[in-house]
């Protein structure tokens, strides 16, 4: 008889604070495996302080602002 085979990862669905899309988040995945994970941090000024995962396009545009206030402080 065979070991079973490792699980994979159970990827929840998940809708967005900002928006309110729906789409798939990785966050309870053992080991960490989400598509967020590629994407640069962002300043902890620009999430919601009770850590829900924003959509792909929300994070991206929650990226952009935080270069872009990161950006405007260095110029000063």
């Amino acid at each position: 008889m065979t070991a079973p085979a490792s699980p994979v990862p159970a990827v929840k669905s998940a809708r967005c604070p900002r928006c309110g899309s729906a789409f798939d988040c990785g966050r309870h995945t053992e080991p960490f495996d989400c598509w967020c994970k590629t994407l640069p941090a962002v300043p902890a000024s620009q999430l919601d302080p009770r850590g829900r995962c924003l959509c792909p396009e929300c994070l991206a545009a929650a990226v952009a602002a935080g270069a872009a206030a990161q950006g405007a402080g260095e110029s000063r």
